[in-house]
């Protein structure tokens, strides 16, 4: 968390596609696990998706909520999503704090 007393907003990134079930999961769990820790998390499995569903829609809501944060949280399988792939040279590119999910968790 930063000095200025702010809560730290972060997004969190990870696969999606292909697992929703067990990705719903595993966002969920994270974001418990992130506001426990203070922070005020932005789970994209949660957002309100009111659009035709396709993976570019998605990515484009998502973008949104991510370019409102302050951090990015990369969950331990974000090398394995595109989106996630994305999201995380954005936030580079942007200069924001990355967290990374230890690997062997």
């Amino acid at each position: 968390m930063s000095n200025d007393n702010r809560i730290q907003k972060v997004y969190i990134s990870g696969k999606i596609s292909g697992i929703e079930e067990e990705a719903k999961v595993l966002f969920d769990a994270t974001e418990e696990t992130l506001k426990h820790l203070g922070y005020d998390v932005i789970n994209p499995m949660t957002l309100p998706h009111n659009h035709d569903k396709s993976w570019e829609r998605y990515m484009r809501e998502d973008l949104k909520a991510l370019l409102d944060c302050d951090i990015i949280f990369m969950l331990h399988n974000w090398k394995e999503s595109d989106g996630a792939k994305f999201e995380y040279s954005i936030a580079m590119k942007l200069g924001m704090p990355i967290i990374f999910e230890n690997e062997n968790t």
